[in-house]
């Protein structure tokens, strides 16, 4: 009977990979959580320590009978990495913790203080009528005369068009204006703003009953609509309508040395329109355009010169607000 070779087979050897493999994974989400509960407990913590100092606030400022100020309301805020009382910028919070990126605190007359501090992942939350800290991942705000806390809202009105500096896919609550056809149920509050302003949902496209699409901005300079005071320009269509680009004509200048003139022609709508220019005069006049030359100035030879619409400029991507 033969002996077993040491070591690994094949099939062993992948079977101990994807084992190994696993326990990488295992350990890895095991390792994300901890980090996760790690910044969570510290931005409580912050928390508290932040509403402490409020309280201590309070009680130096406001209590003392000798204090000559009356504090109805006190707010505090993140400016220049202290949190410091929006009414004079100057008296900040002393507090045991790290520094959350964004935060407001709120004390009111009779002490109760509502919090709302955020990092890079989550919020830490407590409104004036409550007595802890929650921490979550969506944004919160305090408003401002009850000092309850409510979801971060976006101000932003539906049908703004932005430009995005950043990848191909728009943020949270925007399209692509890349001309898209949506379903009116998918984006209703949208629908109904170009429906309002346009007169029917497909104005940009779709069926107008059950979708219609935003508009096709790709490539596209944005424009000014109305009429301004400027004499030669300034005077734009209505909202939504588009143009298209104005034709710029190449213009070729044609020198006769020997008989001392030369012609320009500008093709302007497939139509030649040729001017002559005599240098043997000082100056020479046209009819359209007016020019002076001087006599000599120019050599024998053929120029064509040409214009461009296009301005240097720089890709964005265009998002409108749903």
């Amino acid at each position: 009977m033969k002996k077993r070779k040491n070591g690994f087979t094949l099939i062993e050897l992948l079977a101990v990979i994807v084992i190994l493999a696993v326990i990488a994974l295992i350990a890895t989400a095991s390792i994300i959580s901890i980090i996760n509960r790690a910044e969570k407990g510290a931005l409580e913590d912050s928390a508290y320590g932040i509403i402490e100092a409020g309280n201590v606030f309070y009680i130096d400022h406001v209590l003392p009978e000798s204090s000559a100020e009356s504090y109805e309301k006190i707010n505090f805020e993140i400016v220049g990495g202290k949190f410091v009382n929006v009414k004079n910028k100057e008296e900040a919070l002393a507090f045991k913790g790290s520094m959350p990126k964004i935060g407001k605190l709120q004390i009111n007359a009779n002490g109760d203080t509502s919090i709302a501090i955020c990092s890079s992942k989550y919020c830490a939350c407590k409104s004036i009528t409550e007595s802890k800290v929650i921490v979550q991942k969506q944004g919160c705000e305090i408003d401002e005369e009850t000092g309850e806390i409510g979801t971060k809202k976006d101000t932003t009105p539906v049908g703004t068009v932005i430009s995005y500096m950043g990848s191909v896919t728009p943020p949270d609550g925007y399209l692509s204006c890349d001309g898209t056809i949506y379903n009116i149920s998918e984006y209703p509050t949208l629908a109904e703003q170009f429906k309002d302003g346009f007169g029917k949902y497909n104005y940009y496209g779709g069926d107008g009953i059950t979708t219609f699409a935003v508009p096709d901005l790709r490539g596209e300079f944005l424009r000014g609509t109305g009429t301004n005071s400027h004499s030669s320009s300034g005077s734009g269509s209505a909202i939504g309508i588009h143009q298209s680009a104005t034709f710029v004509p190449s213009i070729g200048f044609q020198v006769d040395q020997n008989n001392k003139y030369f012609q320009a022609e500008s093709d302007i709508g497939n139509t030649n329109r040729p001017y002559n220019y005599d240098f043997a005069k000082t100056s020479a006049t046209t009819t359209s355009p007016t020019i002076s030359v001087s006599a000599g100035t120019f050599s024998a030879s053929n120029r064509t010169v040409g214009g461009t619409t296009r301005p240097t400029n720089t890709s964005v991507l265009y998002c409108i607000k749903y």
